[in-house]
């Protein structure tokens, strides 16, 4: 393998010398990069994009999304933006690299590998004469260029598309260097990918734990194995003052997945992989709550990876407004709004049986009407339903 381009695999995971290690891969040929590298769905896509890679030039403006978003994205650039602008909007209709790149691609039916080169044209149409050296290349001071591209890359804008030019005048790129080009450009298309998605990651990974940072409740990030990817500021918090034996705290200690895990936290992590809410109760009047993606999106964390989120709550947070929200979702009477305060609280049915003076079995027929109109089979799933409404419901909002 040649050193250059084991420096570019190498370097995927980070930005400052990925960006370096480009630039030298195109050095191992004597050459620059010219307009750039990109990652697109094709040449066409490549082509309607050109004006605008132009006018945001910065590497990092691109490379904040995931390929499965469909947009293309800029790796590098070489020339000035006025250059690519100007090559974009008028001189790629009259280029006969473009064009010989273009017959190249419609060879090669469904997928593979390309390579063009001006320097057969330099040597057998006097290249340095014609028009489109003189009026674009020669004030840029581009030289012979070779142009590389592939397509049918599995992602939807996962096909590298690299131009490399030489400054003044040579003898152009020899047989042997278009040859190692066209070799190489697989694995370079992988390496460019590669470090797209990881750059995308980390951004919107950054982006999702400064958002979780300014939520009042506690918020925690699993993957699908059940470890723990990140916590915010409030769940650090309880953690602090909760006992080493509670079962907030044994959410420290490894997989919720593990043989030795919490059951009660078995079962909610088994249900919130499935798309279920659920909710269990912690020590300290707490709740520990399972979200589903469309709850993510109420609270504009738009979280699309594989994975779980939790949320962990006081009682008190919110509690009136969420129970109001319930009474007016499902036409709940003012005793069995009541009641449903009451749960919210931590009371027992028979708690509040024993405070309005009432028989057990008249709060029991309340309850089974509530559990009957909010569609929920358990207190507990009730529980959860309504400590799901507290996330979204407007503080301060009054029962009545």
């Amino acid at each position: 393998m040649n050193p250059a381009l084991g420096e570019l695999m190498g370097s995927v995971a980070d930005g400052e010398r990925f960006s370096q290690a480009l630039a030298g891969y195109a050095a191992s040929f004597r050459a620059d990069l010219l307009g750039g590298a990109f990652l697109a769905s094709g040449l066409d896509q490549l082509a309607q994009w050109g004006a605008q890679f132009a006018e945001h030039p910065h590497v990092d403006y691109w490379l904040q999304s995931p390929s499965s978003d469909g947009a293309p994205a800029l790796l590098a650039m070489g020339v000035t933006p006025e250059a690519a602008q100007r090559y974009a909007t008028h001189y790629r209709l009259n280029d006969p690299l473009w064009d010989d790149a273009m017959a190249r691609r419609a060879r090669l039916g469904l997928s593979g590998v390309w390579v063009a080169t001006d320097a057969p044209e330099q040597a057998a149409r006097g290249f340095r004469s014609t028009e489109i050296y003189n009026d674009f290349l020669r004030q840029y001071g581009i030289g012979t260029r070779m142009f590389g591209g592939s397509q049918g890359a599995s992602s939807p804008v996962g096909n590298l598309f690299m131009s490399v030019f030489r400054h003044g005048d040579d003898e152009g790129f020899t047989r042997e260097e278009v040859t190692r080009f066209e070799a190489e450009f697989s694995t370079v298309q992988r390496a460019a990918y590669l470090h797209r998605e990881m750059v995308a990651l980390r951004a919107r990974t950054r982006g999702m734990e400064a958002l979780m940072e300014q939520m009042p409740m506690g918020i925690l990030f699993f993957d699908t194995a059940g470890r723990l990817l990140h916590a915010n500021a409030r769940v650090r918090a309880l953690w602090a003052g909760a006992g080493r034996g509670s079962l907030l705290h044994t959410l420290q200690r490894g997989s919720v997945l593990a043989s030795t895990s919490e059951p009660g936290l078995r079962a909610l992590f088994m249900q919130s992989l499935q798309g279920r809410s659920g909710c269990v109760e912690l020590d300290g009047g707490l709740l520990l709550v399972a979200l589903s993606l469309s709850d993510l999106a109420s609270l504009g964390m738009l979280h699309q990876s594989p994975g779980v989120a939790w949320v962990v709550m006081e009682r008190s947070l919110g509690c009136d407004a969420a129970v109001a929200l319930a009474r007016q979702a499902y036409r709940l009477s003012p005793a069995e709004a009541d009641l449903l305060l009451a749960l919210m609280r931590g009371q027992t049915p028979q708690d509040f049986a024993d405070a309005r003076g009432v028989r057990i079995t008249t709060v029991r027929t309340q309850l089974s009407a509530l559990l009957f109109k909010t569609r929920t089979a358990r207190q507990q799933d009730l529980v959860a339903l309504v400590a799901r409404l507290m996330l979204l419901a407007p503080g301060g909002q009054p029962l009545a």
